[in-house]
């Protein structure tokens, strides 16, 4: 029995046994791996909070100095619209000024026939214009005035902004470049092209830029009375149309200087009732 004793001590006692390597319950793992992970996650988040505060601040610094750029610049009035990219200022004593970039059909030229859609540009000119202060700019890529002396400029107009732009994105102009780039083409560009996909002013009413103005043919003008109960267009005299006449009522010969509305020059010669 003592011997049983011995040996079952020696098999127990030994501290290399799976049992004592194994953990205890309940002992807490090493946490390292997922403390850097949270640890990186806050870093990130704050870097990207950080991020959008200063491009907020960004915005609304810009548009302070767009306000105040805005309240700074000098306006002039709109003393007149002479057609849709002209217009008079009171500057320096009134000028009229050329619109950079922009082309609307011609009402007002001594030398070109009238346009069709220059009477609708003018009048959405004047919708835009009339009443209002404006402010003017200058383009450096530019010169500073046209062969006429017209001061070469954007105009901006309070609620409307870029008026050349405006007068494009409503298909009352087309962009015009004259000699070399201005700064604001792309734009301009960009508006007359979803305008003239949308018809709209002169892309749908008259197929484009720069299309001559079909005027109706006048009504044929009837025989009008002279003094003393004549018709015009005979000599001597002879009574108005209607009624109608003929050589029997009148005394010849007649000349017919004119529209004939009795039909009384038979062969055209220019002589009726000769015999």
């Amino acid at each position: 029995m003592v011997l049983a004793l011995v040996l079952v001590a020696g098999c127990g006692g030994g501290g290399d046994s799976p049992a004592a390597s194994r953990p205890t319950a309940g002992a807490t793992p090493e946490p390292g791996a997922s403390r850097a992970d949270e640890a990186e996650a806050s870093k990130t988040a704050k870097r990207r909070s950080a991020t959008r505060k200063r491009k907020e601040a960004a915005r609304k610094a810009a548009s302070v100095r767009a306000t105040a750029v805005d309240k700074a610049a000098r306006r002039f009035a709109v003393l007149d619209v002479v057609d849709g990219d002209t217009v008079r200022l009171d500057y320096r004593g009134g000028v009229s000024v050329r619109i950079i970039g922009i082309d609307t059909p011609e009402t007002v030229s001594p030398s070109v026939p009238d346009e069709c859609g220059g009477q609708a540009a003018s009048s959405a000119a004047r919708t835009l214009l009339t009443g209002k202060s404006v402010s003017m700019a200058f383009d450096p890529t530019q010169d500073r005035a046209d062969r006429y002396g017209r001061p070469l400029v954007y105009l901006q107009v309070p609620g409307v902004g870029d008026f050349g732009r405006a007068m494009i994105q409503r298909g009352h102009a087309a962009e015009y470049t004259y000699d070399a780039a201005y700064q604001r083409q792309s734009g301009y560009r960009g508006a007359q092209g979803a305008a003239r996909r949308a018809r709209r002013g002169l892309w749908g009413a008259c197929g484009g830029a720069d299309t001559p103005l079909r005027r109706p043919r006048p009504a044929p003008v009837p025989a009008r009375r002279s003094g003393g109960g004549c018709a015009v267009g005979y000599r001597p005299c002879v009574p108005p149309f209607p009624p109608d006449r003929n050589c029997d009522d009148v005394r010849g010969p007649i000349r017919v200087t004119g529209a004939d509305p009795h039909g009384l020059d038979s062969d055209g010669d220019g002589v009726a009732c000769a015999s």
